[in-house]
C-alpha cells in the first residue's frame, strides 16, 4: 500500500502539468482526436495556446465582466496627460482593457464615423456603450453597471 501511495505522489506533478502543445488529428474513420502526444503513425496539427496564468490574475467577476463587456480606451498622441490619467484610472481599478490609439487619417475617419466629429478623447467603451472625455464618476458608474469590481 505504501509503495502505491509513493508512486502516485511521485507521478502526480507530471499528471497535472500543463502540456506544452496539444495535437489534433483525424483517424481513418474521420473522427477528430486531441492529445498531448502526437500519434506515432499520422501527421498531426500542433495547437499552440497561451498560458492561462495571466487571465487567472483577475478575479472571476473581472473575467466575467471583461468577457461580457470588454473595455476599450481610445486615445491619441496629442492627448497626453488626460489619456495618461485615463490609463492610470483603469489600471488602478484593475480593469483589463485594449487601448486603441488614433494615429492615422484612416483611424480618425473610422473614429468620427463611430463617435461623431464632436467626440472628446479619451473615449471609454464598455461593451458597446461609449463615454467621451475622461470623467471618473461616469466611468466608475458604467464599469459598476457592467459588473467590474470596484477595486
Amino acid at each position: 500500500m505504501s509503495i502505491l501511495a509513493a508512486a502516485l505522489i511521485a507521478i502526480a506533478p507530471a499528471a497535472v502539468a500543463e502540456p506544452s502543445a496539444i495535437y489534433r488529428w483525424k483517424d481513418h474513420k474521420g473522427h477528430l482526436h486531441y492529445s498531448d502526444k502526437p500519434p506515432p503513425d499520422k501527421q498531426a496539427d500542433a495547437i499552440e495556446f497561451a498560458s492561462q496564468a495571466p487571465a487567472q490574475t483577475h478575479s472571476y467577476a473581472t473575467r466575467k465582466a471583461a468577457r461580457d463587456f470588454p473595455v476599450s480606451l481610445f486615445t491619441s498622441a496629442n492627448c497626453q496627460q488626460l489619456c495618461e490619467d485615463a490609463r492610470g484610472f483603469l489600471e488602478g481599478r484593475k480593469v483589463p482593457y485594449v487601448e486603441r490609439q488614433i494615429s492615422t487619417e484612416a483611424d480618425l475617419k473610422a473614429f468620427y464615423r463611430r463617435f461623431g466629429d464632436a467626440a472628446e478623447i479619451p473615449i471609454l467603451t464598455v461593451g458597446t456603450t461609449p463615454l467621451t472625455g475622461f470623467e471618473p464618476i461616469g466611468w466608475n458608474r458604467l464599469l459598476d453597471l457592467a459588473g467590474y469590481p470596484k477595486k
